[in-house]
């Protein structure tokens, strides 16, 4: 069963129920595959040539190493996948990439490579695609220079791919209006691609220029909204940071009191303790007292009855027989 939108489009990747082992083999295949899938457009340039056999050879190989890549990363990431079937199904896109490969290396028709090199091209994009989704910080104030800095960069890129690939274009500056207005969506009309090739690169300009507008414009409302965003937090965070001082000073304040009350509940039950025990020893001592007293009566009753039993005896008369 299919748990993504991105497997309509073949982009799906790994599922999140499957095994740990499988999910960790496609985030780290991830960035390399996108290196390679972006190798189409360069295999498509190369090939669009009619000048240098020598290029020719390079597409060649460079739709080699796409089809290997490919192939490899398919085999293995079905053989790690809990469903191998269901992977295969959501990434579709890789097979078609397989397949657009495979045509360009065993030298299909001029029309249907051109066709499966275009569509390689646009899955590149779409994979590129996938892979902008994951840089979040693109959409925040800390993106824009980013924005900025890539646009330039492939301003400059595609200025020179016109320069080359365009006939009608005689200047790099020339090359660098034409991506421009093509970027910008503007559309002129002075300048055009004529060519396939630089059609292409006209229609990946485009679609990358109005992503980099759409993130430009919504990088500038962040900028706005994010300044009261980032005050609101500010002052959450000051509350916060107060709120945690008080009830600091109630546990101090609460701890304090436990402790002198503590203290002086000790302090109460070691003085009864005290008495308690003061109390029994004097009981103590006045009942050995009083026992020691009974102890001399019974001592002296005894003492007195035996004086009395000697004057007796002393007194008494000797008997007949010792006469």
């Amino acid at each position: 069963m299919t748990h993504t939108p991105l497997a309509w489009i073949g982009l799906a990747g790994v599922e999140p129920d499957d095994n740990p082992r499988a999910l960790h083999w496609h985030a780290r295949l991830h960035g390399p595959m996108v290196a390679v899938a972006l190798l189409a457009v360069p295999a498509y340039l190369l090939a669009s040539l009619e000048a240098s056999p020598l290029l020719h050879l390079i597409s060649t190989i460079l739709d080699v190493v796409i089809f290997v890549a490919f192939l490899a990363e398919a085999l293995w990431m079905a053989s790690v996948s809990t469903h191998p079937l269901r992977y295969l199904a959501d990434n579709w896109l890789n097979l078609v990439i397989l397949l657009a490969a495979l045509g360009s290396m065993l030298g299909g028709t001029t029309e249907w490579v051109a066709l499966v090199r275009v569509l390689r091209v646009a899955i590149a994009g779409l994979v590129v695609v996938r892979t902008v989704t994951g840089f979040t910080f693109l959409f925040t104030r800390r993106g824009a220079p980013v924005l900025v800095g890539a646009a330039f960069l492939i301003l400059l890129t595609a200025g020179g791919m016109f320069y080359w690939l365009e006939p009608t274009i005689t200047s790099y500056w020339d090359g660098l209006w034409l991506a421009f207005v093509t970027g910008m969506t503007i559309g002129y009309g002075d300048v055009v691609p004529t060519t396939g090739a630089a059609r292409i690169v006209a229609a990946g300009i485009g679609l990358i220029g109005v992503a980099l507008v759409t993130l430009f414009t919504a990088n500038v409302v962040t900028f706005f909204v994010g300044g009261e965003e980032t005050q609101l937090r500010r002052d959450l965070q000051r509350d916060i940071v107060q709120l945690r001082e008080e009830i600091g000073r109630l546990f101090d304040t609460e701890e304090i009191r436990f402790r002198e009350d503590l203290h002086r509940d000790v302090v109460h039950l070691r003085r009864q303790i005290g008495e308690l025990v003061h109390a029994e020893e004097l009981q103590f001592r006045k009942q050995f007292q009083h026992e020691i007293a009974l102890l001399r009566a019974d001592v002296a009753a005894l003492a007195a009855e035996l004086r009395q039993r000697d004057a007796r005896n002393a007194t008494s008369p000797p008997p007949a027989d010792e006469r």
